[in-house]
């Protein structure tokens, strides 16, 4: 089964896509988390992504379409996937498609999520993740145990840059 989760930054697509992952047993795909995890491992897609994202550029639809497909091919994936915000446009869902098409597969479900903006930015400005291992926080929903400590491996946690209100 393959699950496409469309909406604003905030809109629930990783919740919902942690949900249907453990409900299906399939991968949710992230490209946020796909984006940051090629740039700390330095893959060659990683280092290419890097020079976009010390930019303040976005990632070419070509790196995060590579990243993407890679996924999708490992072995957790061969059932189906959660793709978390991907395709973006146009161009990446015909990437999608062919690759999809290429290995007998197809998209079983899209799902658009809307929320209205006040509340978007009431749940991005709480979010909070872990430095070390990636674990996610809000200080409303779901705060850590001790404040601004990971439950799961004691580093600390901290708010992205783009989760500010400001920024949002």
């Amino acid at each position: 089964m393959n699950i496409i989760l469309l909406g604003a930054p905030g809109a629930g697509k990783g919740t919902q896509g942690k949900n249907l992952s453990e409900r299906f047993g399939i991968p949710q795909i992230s490209t946020g988390d796909i984006l940051r995890a090629n740039v700390r491992n330095k893959t060659q897609l990683g280092l290419q992504a890097r020079e976009y994202m010390d930019r303040g550029a976005l990632v070419p639809d070509e790196i995060v379409v590579g990243m993407v497909v890679d996924r999708i091919k490992e072995d957790d994936a061969r059932n189906g996937s959660i793709l978390d915000g991907f395709p973006r446009n146009i161009a990446q869902a015909r990437a999608l498609e062919a690759t999809l098409d290429s290995l007998g597969k197809k998209i079983d479900a899209v799902i658009g999520m809307e929320v209205d903006r006040k509340e978007l930015v009431r749940r991005l400005s709480g979010r909070r993740v872990c430095r070390k291992c990636g674990a996610s926080y809000h200080v409303i929903f779901n705060p850590p145990v001790n404040i601004g400590m990971c439950d799961s491996c004691g580093s600390d946690i901290y708010q992205r840059d783009d989760d500010k209100e400001e920024t949002i």
